[in-house]
Formats: structure tokens, sequence, C-alpha cells
């Protein structure tokens, strides 16, 4: 199992897991960051939602590539659900 630390605040509890798709059958482009983003963790302490390759810190990356890259791409481009 994959162990968790929130970019964000370093809390190491998962409140959800979030799938999610993009339909880009409409014809649209990528709007941010996050719309390559296909699964997400929603953090128990601090509620942001981090991308899980981030919050899971996929191929070994660091905790601190893993927050630099949340604060430079993911923080400053909120997700929007609408």
């Amino acid at each position: 199992m994959t162990s968790f630390k929130c970019p964000e605040c370093g809390a190491t509890e998962v409140a959800s897991n979030l799938c999610v798709s993009t339909d880009w059958s409409t014809g649209g482009e990528a709007t941010s960051p996050w719309s390559y983003v296909l699964q997400q963790l929603l953090c128990k302490q601090c509620d942001s939602y981090i991308p899980s390759h981030l919050g899971e810190r996929w191929d070994d990356i660091s905790y601190e590539k893993a927050k630099k890259e949340w604060l430079l791409k993911y923080k400053k481009t909120p997700v929007n659900y609408s």
C-alpha cells in the first residue's frame, strides 16, 4: 500500500479518494494542469484535493519534489468541477 503525505500540510491521512474523467469528446482543450489529473486524494487535515501522483509520490519522487510541483503547478490553479 502506498503511503500518503500531503504536500500542502504534511498530514498522512486521506479523507477520500476521487477518480475523475475528462470528456474530450466536446472538442475542448486542457484548461489547466488539473485537466490531466484523473486520481485525486482529499487530505483529511487541510481539505485540499491533491493529485494522487504527488500525494502518494509515484515513481519514487521525493516529498520535496512533490511539494515543489504542488506549489508551482497545482496549488495556484484551483480545481473547477463546474
